[in-house]
């Protein structure tokens, strides 16, 4: 437990940080776009994902994998097939696919913004997704190198980045700005990236990196894990894309820029314990194959975290939600409030179910990896198209909370049926405490009265935290153990 807490800290608070730099950028991008110039800047950035989730085959976990398993035995020529292989098919990919973006640009700017007018946005998108495949593959190798200082500098440089590009660019150019600022974080991170995986991984393992011909055993294998996880990539950033576009096309831009701060906020905040999930769990969980109760006992601790850290922590942004987001963004986007307490809800089940699927991908069990995100986000994707029109735009929250409820369901139900996966008894009162205060003070939270609405969920989150003294006395630990 000392050694997660450790790089948990460090990882969250990298997330703390990108936090605070995403929410300076946001700032800037809502106080000179708007609600509906917002719209448009998260539809550009969900065809961003989508078409970067095409180029990498939606299997950079994948390349997170076979890193981390080259690198912890030590193989160095294992280490240059990758690299070298995995930039040269990727890239590659990548050239095709932005070839393809600029030579139909007013088509799919039409479906994606429903506005032909919009074809400059997605030839930025274009040219930025040349630089964004490396940046991720680079990302990847500092994970899987377990180097998680250069990793939170590298993420640390890409937000500032971000923050000064957003200012300029969007002040400047407007709405293109504000995308195009994008692209300049991709082509600064990736230079930037690139020298802290040669100082930090290639020099000392005297990696060589010469161009070369890609490995055809490593490109099977990096391919075998694409089949599975492009499906499942491609489903999240297709579904995105496809529901905001309902969005923007029944209720305007305005109501996808409401949602995006009920997304955006969800995001980040999942990405405070996520980017442990999956920088530091997963490939954990790559050296632990054949110790089944340690894998299920680092599922567990990260059952805790979530149950003791992230469900307060929600609570406490939902009870100030007047407060923080005419500070973040402006009193114009206050409409999103509602939308919040269901988008929140849904990021803490969401959480709950990735703390046991860390395994599925070192397991290689793709077939459920697979089924269960076509099953997740098919069914946000179709909730949200029947609920839209009864419900309005705070629809595509709901059936956000109500498709993670489902598929976590389902995944538990596999873990133990499957892998053996049990609560650990210390996680079963907290969760008998956590979930049901959880939920109550969510409902409160959504009211408008004081008493009732704030002052209540507070006291609630102060109750629960009370009563779990000992993840207190954890982390203590932990800290004066290194």
């Amino acid at each position: 437990m000392s050694e997660l807490v450790r790089s948990v800290g460090l990882l969250s608070l990298q997330q703390v940080a990108l936090a605070l730099l995403g929410a300076a950028r946001t700032k800037i991008a809502a106080a000179l776009l708007g609600p509906g110039g917002m719209g448009l800047l998260a539809q550009a950035l969900s065809f961003q994902d989508v078409i970067r989730q095409l180029t990498l085959l939606g299997s950079a976990n994948g390349f997170l994998k076979l890193f981390a398993e080259h690198h912890g035995r030590g193989d160095r020529r294992g280490l240059e097939r990758l690299i070298v292989t995995a930039l040269v098919l990727y890239g590659g990919i990548g050239l095709v696919a932005a070839a393809v973006c600029v030579a139909f640009a007013p088509a799919i700017a039409a479906w994606v913004f429903d506005d032909a007018a919009q074809s400059g946005l997605i030839l930025l998108s274009a040219f930025g997704l040349l630089f964004a495949v490396p940046l991720v593959l680079l990302g990847r190798m500092l994970s899987g190198a377990l180097q998680f200082r250069p990793y939170v500098a590298l993420a640390v440089f890409d937000a500032l980045v971000g923050v000064v590009a957003m200012a300029a660019l969007a002040w400047w150019w407007g709405l293109s700005g504000a995308v195009a600022s994008f692209v300049v974080v991709s082509v600064a991170g990736a230079s930037f990236g690139a020298v802290l995986v040669w100082r930090g991984i290639g020099r000392p393992l005297g990696l060589e990196l010469r161009p070369r011909a890609p490995d055809p055993a490593t490109v099977r294998r990096l391919v075998r894990y694409a089949g599975a996880l492009a499906l499942a990539s491609f489903a999240a950033s297709g579904s995105a894309l496809f529901v905001r576009g309902e969005i923007i096309r029944q209720f305007g831009s305005e109501a996808n820029g409401y949602y995006q701060v009920a997304w955006q906020v969800g995001q980040h905040y999942l990405g405070i314990l996520g980017t442990s999930l999956w920088t530091y769990g997963m490939p954990k969980v790559a050296t632990k194959l054949d110790e089944p109760a340690a894998i299920t006992g680092l599922q567990n601790d990260f059952l805790r975290i979530a149950l003791t850290v992230l469900a307060p922590g929600i609570v406490l942004l939902l009870a100030t939600r007047e407060l923080w987001i005419p500070i973040l963004y402006t009193r114009g986007f206050l409409a999103a409030g509602t939308m919040l307490c269901w988008q929140l809800s849904g990021e803490l089940v969401a959480m709950l179910r990735q703390s046991m699927n860390i395994s599925l991908l070192p397991r290689e069990r793709l077939g459920f990896l697979v089924g269960q995100a076509l099953f997740y986000w098919g069914g946000w994707t179709v909730l949200s198209v029947l609920l839209l029109p009864r419900l309005g735009s705070i629809a595509v929250a709901i059936a956000y909370l109500a498709a993670n409820l489902l598929a976590l369901g389902v995944t538990f139900a596999y873990h133990r049926s499957a892998l053996g996966y049990r609560v650990r008894a210390d996680n079963v009162p907290r969760l008998a405490i956590v979930l049901p205060g959880f939920a109550l003070a969510a409902w409160l939270a959504a009211q408008d009265d004081l008493v009732s609405g704030r002052l209540l969920p507070i006291a609630l989150v102060i109750a629960w935290l009370i009563s779990d003294r000992s993840f207190l006395l954890d982390v203590l630990r932990a800290r004066r153990a290194r």
